[in-house]
């Protein structure tokens, strides 16, 4: 990746537009390898576009093909089937037979997808043909497994598990071939009822993927990669279920949770572990409930686990849930008020995310939830509760019967040691800069802000950084790892294609007015011990949500840094609500609560104001993560 990107820079500085592509289309390959199909989407656009401005025709057929394979990866099936379609024709059109099969396979699969067995066969069977009379042994092993995924469906036979036979002797050098095969003669002995058979070969399928995984060095790049194996991980959670093995399915998706996050905590992860406990251990000591959500594309699943068990519940497909969560949000954050409106989304969700295990929640209850998909961004304490026999009278909001935190992982939560006090509460805020002219207005009320959190810390135990000396490099040499509260009250920004590029907008520096960012990919290198960490900014949760990782940005580079709790924004919040809810935490931290009773009661009182900011909008957005 470092060469492409540098290929890259070259080629396009000296218009050099034949290399160019070609580094594009390169580049998007390596970036769909890694799992990260969203950056290979972006790279195979790009190559299309410089192929077709050559008359590369060849190339330009290719990186369609390609961007269609990313559409598909990333559940846009309409978008990819255009896509597709487009280099069928120039393919066609061209006579170019290599093309033509590839991505023929590549609309096959799409086809199987949709459930259209028939046109799949049809494509499939071209595909195959073609590329066995021009002896393209790659595309021949490719529509050969396609054609087995076919037959498994039509027919339960020895002809399917000849196929797959064929094609796992010929995929040694193609890692992903090969564990996909693993994973399909699991699905083929599970539908025989097969138990042993087929846990031996869903256990080979993720060593197979685990190992390609530990290759990969580099933090940022790693990321991704669990999109690669995501499939992997549901279809043995599901086998798992079905032979009666939930709380081993529930530890088997756990354990594949936040794994950059707990890799990158590795060593003082390990320094801090106690024995092993059980998720219902982790509840009694913590004295709440956890509910850990896995969304999938055929059934979800719902993991209520309190002091005296597990308890599992089947929930609706995750496009279904991620409809109503869209709607719903979208409705939010144009100020409307779904309490008084009794918005349906919000009860929907309510009766399908919470409900089944309701009985397991007791009014006044801590509840730690693992998110999963399209929840990663979405607040459940705006989720509404209906009254009595689920009438509209007594309908309130979740957040007014529990207190709510994030949790990356259970296997983390299992090691969050009980809050002690401390004996020196010292405060590093950094905020109100010197506006950057760059698309940063002023903040009128960043002032008023620092002022109410900085009175809560004697002057001895406080430093702030204002105005031209919050400056980025300032963190650093602040030394943040003695500090037990880092406040940060700024802009930030947030970046779905590059998400350690999300950043705490501050002042520009004197001698380097460009650098006036403190980049996601920085924080992560300096060593926190801090108890709270609060951006109070924009989008401080981040806009990336990655398979297995949950939601990537500013907080969880402060998490990955060691910081035991973030507070950060899931959407842009409110310059004049957001120092009235500040001053509320804090003022509930000196009082001696937790940060997230302190949270929750700040955001309670906001909710229970007459003015408009008794909206969800203005408090809702802040959501409290916990580390370890």
């Amino acid at each position: 990746m470092d060469r492409f990107n540098a290929s890259s820079a070259i080629a396009g500085s000296i218009h050099a537009n034949v290399i160019l592509q070609g580094v594009l289309g390169n580049a998007g390959w390596a970036y769909y390898s890694l799992g990260d199909y969203e950056k290979a989407l972006v790279s195979f656009q790009q190559a299309e576009i410089q192929a077709k401005n050559l008359g590369a025709t060849d190339n330009e057929i290719l990186w369609l093909q390609s961007a269609g394979l990313s559409l598909y990866r990333l559940g846009d099936l309409k978008q990819a089937q255009s896509y597709y379609e487009e280099a069928l024709r120039a393919a066609d059109a061209s006579h170019d037979a290599a093309r033509k099969a590839v991505t023929d396979t590549s609309l096959g699969q799409l086809l199987l997808q949709l459930g259209q067995l028939d046109a799949a066969k049809a494509r499939v069977d071209e595909a195959l043909k073609t590329a066995q009379q021009i002896g393209d042994k790659a595309s021949e092993l490719d529509a050969l497994f396609l054609q087995g995924q076919i037959a498994a469906r039509t027919s339960n036979g020895a002809d399917t598990e000849r196929i797959f036979s064929q094609v796992y002797r010929d995929a040694a050098g193609t890692p992903s071939l090969k564990w996909e095969t693993e994973n399909a003669f699991a699905d083929l002995y599970a539908s025989r009822h097969d138990v042993r058979q087929a846990g031996l070969w869903y256990r080979r399928a993720i060593k197979t993927f685990e190992t390609q995984r530990s290759s990969v060095q580099d933090e940022e790049l790693r990321l991704p990669f669990f999109a690669n194996g995501d499939e992997l991980y549901r279809d043995y959670a599901d086998f798992l279920i079905a032979s009666h093995r939930s709380d081993e399915a529930l530890q088997f998706l756990d354990g594949a949770r936040a794994r950059t996050l707990k890799e990158g905590l590795g060593e003082s992860v390990q320094a801090t572990q106690v024995q092993p406990e059980t998720p219902s251990h982790t509840a009694r000591r913590l004295n709440a409930v956890i509910l850990f959500y896995s969304l999938g594309p055929q059934k979800s699943y719902l993991w209520a686990i309190d002091r005296n068990g597990t308890h599992l519940f089947v929930l609706p497909p995750e496009a279904e849930i991620t409809a109503r969560v869209k709607s719903y949000q979208a409705d939010v954050l144009k100020s409307h008020d779904p309490l008084r409106e009794g918005n349906s989304e919000a009860q929907w969700l309510y009766a399908t995310l919470v409900a089944p295990a309701q009985a397991l929640i007791p009014k006044e209850s801590r509840v730690f939830v693992v998110t999963s998909g399209s929840l990663n961004d979405f607040n459940m304490e705006m989720l509404l509760k209906p009254g009595q026999s689920g009438s509209q009278e007594g309908a309130h909001y979740w957040i007014e019967d529990v207190s709510l935190s994030m949790a990356s992982s259970i296997q983390l939560l299992s090691r969050l040691a009980p809050d002690k006090e401390r004996t020196a509460n010292k405060l590093l805020l950094i905020g109100d800069p010197v506006a950057t002219g760059e698309g940063y207005p002023p903040l009128s009320n960043a002032a008023s802000e620092v002022e109410s959190v900085e009175r809560y810390f004697p002057p001895g135990d406080r430093t702030i950084l204002t105005q031209s000396a919050a400056v980025p490099v300032a963190y650093v040499d602040s030394h943040p790892e003695q500090y037990s509260y880092i406040h940060f009250v700024a802009h930030g920004t947030a970046s779905s294609l590059r998400p350690l590029d999300s950043a705490i907008v501050l002042s520009p520096p004197h001698a380097d007015p460009d650098n006036f960012k403190l980049y996601a990919r920085d924080v992560i290198h300096r060593p926190l011990h801090a108890r709270l960490v609060t951006i109070s900014a924009c989008y401080g949760s981040g806009l990336r949500n990655y398979d297995g990782e949950g939601l990537v940005g500013l907080s969880w580079a402060f998490l990955r840094a060691g910081a035991h709790q973030v507070i950060g924004a899931v959407w842009e919040v409110n310059d004049s609500s957001t120092p009235q809810l500040m001053e509320q935490m804090y003022h509930g931290l000196a009082e001696g609560e937790q940060p997230d009773q302190a949270l929750h009661a700040a955001k309670l009182s906001m909710l229970h104001s007459q003015g408009v900011f008794r909206k969800p909008l203005y408090w809702a957005a802040f959501q409290l993560y916990t580390g370890s």
